[in-house]
């Protein structure tokens, strides 16, 4: 098996595990464990800040040990901290775990992304390392929401957090088979952003931003404000992994311009904006067709650009700096839209008019900065 295969194969397997869980953790909080929206709002700040330091120190760990070894310790310390979760199944422990959870987990990404970065040095390999990459995640992603949102129904959130915890570590047998590659990696506390990566993180904010209201406000949202089950919201999720599983691949041969990103984002911008309107499953399963559309242009160039505007020497720091403000942005996502979700129970523009306007900004903002990252970004047909 190939290097992309393997690495696909693997995602797979972790995202199977994730997706059970990661769907219906704030939904969980709110619901299964009684926590108020503020509570809520303050565990996805409180999250945000563990992402800070976990996507730093991932990449900083990544340069220092090592992509592989990394990935291992990470994989299994976030295993280990939902199985304590699963034991002890209290609030506030639930909460801690989870938080631990994120750090690693995120550590993991980081080297995860670096690790592809190393194996090619041009854009358009890059674009379709990460399509395949993304292939194996979303065929866990495909599966597992559906599947996680039944079995909440039927068993709880508990059943959940041992779920997540056992499945990742299928991986782990495969993931020490990979080869660490031959590159030497600066190990010093200290290095400088270049300018064009720095401009390059404005808008990825914002993208990710956008890209996280897939999880707990769009969910909340269905159920509470349309009426959709738990189940219904996981086959939604279901769509968005089968396209990215089927189409994904197709779609990374034809990402040959990086502007085209800034098409992904106006995409995204209406989708989001028609959930104002959506009054009932059979329109949300056509809107979530759109979202993943813009998800299957965005995601792949922005891991790309990310790994072509890194220094190679610090691409584990640079990752690490990526993964944080694209985490950040995610965590906000969710912190925002849990405080306004109360008011966009009763006028849903109020949080999707919002994302609407965050998309099409950073579409704007990547249309000007990327004319002048011409010379670097190098795209081969």
């Amino acid at each position: 098996m190939d290097f992309k295969n393997k690495l696909a194969l693997i995602g797979g397997v972790r995202s199977l595990g994730g997706s059970l869980l990661w769907s219906f953790t704030g939904f969980a909080l709110y619901q299964y464990y009684r926590l108020p929206l503020t509570v809520i709002s303050l565990f996805y700040v409180a999250q945000a800040v563990v992402g800070l330091v976990s996507f730093m120190v991932g990449g900083y760990l990544a340069d220092f040990l090592g992509r592989i070894t990394t990935m291992v310790l990470s994989s299994l310390a976030s295993s280990l901290s939902l199985l304590i979760a699963f034991i002890i199944n209290k609030p506030i422990y639930v909460v801690a775990m989870i938080l631990i959870q994120t750090f690693f987990n995120n550590a993991y990404g980081v080297s995860n992304t670096a690790l592809i970065g190393d194996y090619t040095s041009d854009f358009g390999s890059l674009v379709k390392y990460f399509s395949r990459f993304r292939v194996g995640v979303n065929a866990g992603w495909a599966v597992g929401p559906a599947i996680g949102g039944l079995i909440y129904e039927l068993y709880g959130f508990r059943v959940l957090l041992l779920l997540g915890s056992l499945i990742p570590l299928a991986s782990v047998p495969l993931l020490i088979t990979l080869t660490e590659p031959h590159h030497s990696y600066s190990t010093g506390l200290t290095f400088r952003v270049n300018k064009q990566f720095t401009l390059f993180l404005i808008p990825t904010f914002l993208t990710f931003i956008v890209m996280g209201q897939l999880g707990f406000s769009l969910l909340t949202f269905y159920n509470v404000h349309v009426g959709l089950t738990t189940f219904q919201v996981g086959v939604l999720y279901m769509i968005n992994g089968l396209m990215v599983v089927f189409m994904q691949d197709l779609i990374g041969r034809y990402l040959k311009t990086p502007l085209l990103i800034s098409l992904g984002m106006v995409i995204y911008g209406v989708s989001y904006l028609a959930v104002a309107f959506i009054p009932n499953f059979e329109w949300a399963a056509l809107d979530m067709v759109l979202i993943t559309m813009a998800e299957m242009i965005v995601s792949p160039l922005s891991q790309s650009l990310a790994n072509m505007l890194a220094d190679p020497k610090n691409r584990g720091k640079y990752m690490g700096l990526y993964g944080m403000v694209s985490g950040l942005g995610r965590t906000l996502a969710s912190s925002v839209s849990s405080m306004l979700m109360t008011s966009a129970l009763k006028q849903p523009l109020y949080l999707w008019g919002f994302i609407f306007i965050t998309a099409l900004v950073s579409a704007l903002i990547y249309g000007l900065i990327l004319r002048g990252a011409s010379s670097t970004v190098k795209v081969t047909k």
